[in-house]
C-alpha cells in the first residue's frame, strides 16, 4: 500500500510538471510572437515616417520654383529668360554645325531654309553674344551684365533671350529702318532710266517703274522680261553708282563701312536666291510656319504670284 501510495504521488508530480513545462513552452512561443509584432509595428511606422518626410522633400522641390518666383519675381524672370534662351542658342549652335557640314560635303544649294537662314543668322548672333559671355565669365560681374542685359535687350542679346512681344517690336522697328532707304533707293533706279538705250525695254521699265511709284506691284513677267537690265548696263553690281550702292546695302541692313560691298551684296543675292529655291522645294509658303513667314518677309521680298 505504501509503495501505491508513493506511485500515484510520483505520478502526480510527474503530470503536474508536465502541464507546466508545455504552458511554459506555449507562453514562451506567445512571448516571441508579441515581440515580432511589436518590431513589424514599429519598423512599419519608421518607413511611413520616412515616406512622410520624403513626400515632404518631393513636393518642397516642386513648389521651390514657385516660391522663388513668389518671393523673387524679378530674379526668376532674368534666370527664365536666360536659361531658356541659353538653351536655344545651344541648339541652334548644333544644327547650324550641322548645315556647315553638310555645304562642305553638298554644297550651299543642298541646305533647307531653316538651314540657309541660320548660316546667316547664326554668325551674328555669336559675334553679338560673345562679349557678354565673356564678361560674365569674370568674377561678380554677372549681377551687372546680365541685369544690363535684359534692359538693352535688342542691342545686348540676341533673338533667342527676346519674348514674343519683343520680337515682334524689334522686327517692326527694323523693318522701319530699312524702309527708310526705300524712295532713294527708288530715286536712283528711276535716275538711270535715260540711259536705257534699247526703247522696248526702256518703254516696259518705264511701265514698272510708275507702277511702284504709285504703290502697285508690276506683275513677275514683266519684271523678268526686263532682267537683261539687271546682267549689264544700267543695274548689274558693277554698273552701280555710288549713291545706289549705299542705298542698296542700307535696304538690306548691311554695312556701309566694310569693304567689298559690291561682293557683299552678291552674296546676299545669293543667299536670298537659294532661300528662294528652297521655300519652292520644300512646298512653299503654305508650308512655313508664321515665326517663318515673318522672318522671311522681313529678309526678302516674296512675290507671291510665284507660289
Amino acid at each position: 500500500r505504501i509503495n501505491l501510495k508513493m506511485y500515484k504521488m510520483i505520478s502526480r508530480t510527474f503530470v503536474r510538471e508536465g502541464m507546466n513545462m508545455k504552458l511554459l513552452k506555449r507562453s514562451s512561443i506567445q512571448r516571441g510572437l508579441v515581440k515580432v509584432d511589436k518590431e513589424t509595428e514599429k519598423s512599419k511606422k519608421v518607413a511611413n515616417l520616412k515616406w512622410y518626410w520624403f513626400g515632404r522633400y518631393i513636393n518642397y522641390i516642386k513648389n521651390y520654383e514657385h516660391t522663388l518666383e513668389r518671393k523673387f519675381p524679378r530674379t526668376m524672370h532674368m534666370y527664365r529668360v536666360f536659361s531658356v534662351g541659353t538653351r536655344d542658342v545651344y541648339t541652334n549652335l548644333k544644327s547650324f554645325v550641322t548645315a556647315i557640314k553638310k555645304q562642305g560635303s553638298n554644297g550651299a544649294d543642298s541646305l533647307t531654309r531653316e538651314q540657309l537662314q541660320l548660316m546667316y543668322t547664326m554668325p551674328r548672333d555669336l559675334r553679338k553674344l560673345l562679349p557678354l559671355f565673356l564678361l560674365s565669365a569674370a568674377p561678380f560681374t554677372n549681377y551687372i551684365i546680365f541685369p544690363l542685359a535684359l534692359y538693352f535687350p535688342h542691342y545686348l542679346l540676341t533673338s533667342h533671350y527676346w519674348t514674343l512681344q519683343q520680337k515682334l517690336e524689334f522686327m517692326l522697328s527694323d523693318h522701319k529702318a530699312r524702309l527708310k532707304h526705300n524712295r532713294p533707293l527708288f530715286r536712283c533706279m528711276q535716275a538711270e532710266l535715260k540711259s536705257i538705250k534699247d526703247e522696248t525695254l526702256r518703254i516696259k521699265w518705264r511701265d514698272i517703274i510708275a507702277c511702284l511709284g504709285s504703290g502697285t506691284h508690276p506683275t513677275t513677267k514683266n519684271i523678268i522680261t526686263c532682267s537683261k537690265l539687271f546682267s549689264g548696263s544700267p543695274y548689274s553690281l558693277n554698273n552701280l553708282k555710288r549713291k545706289h550702292l549705299k542705298e542698296l546695302l542700307a535696304i538690306h541692313g548691311m554695312s556701309l563701312w566694310r569693304p567689298f560691298k559690291r561682293k557683299r551684296l552678291m552674296e546676299r543675292g545669293m543667299l536670298i536666291l537659294r532661300m528662294d529655291r528652297a521655300i519652292i522645294r520644300e512646298g512653299g509658303i503654305k508650308e512655313m510656319s508664321n515665326e517663318a513667314m515673318r522672318w522671311v518677309d522681313t529678309f526678302i521680298t516674296l512675290t507671291l504670284s510665284k507660289y
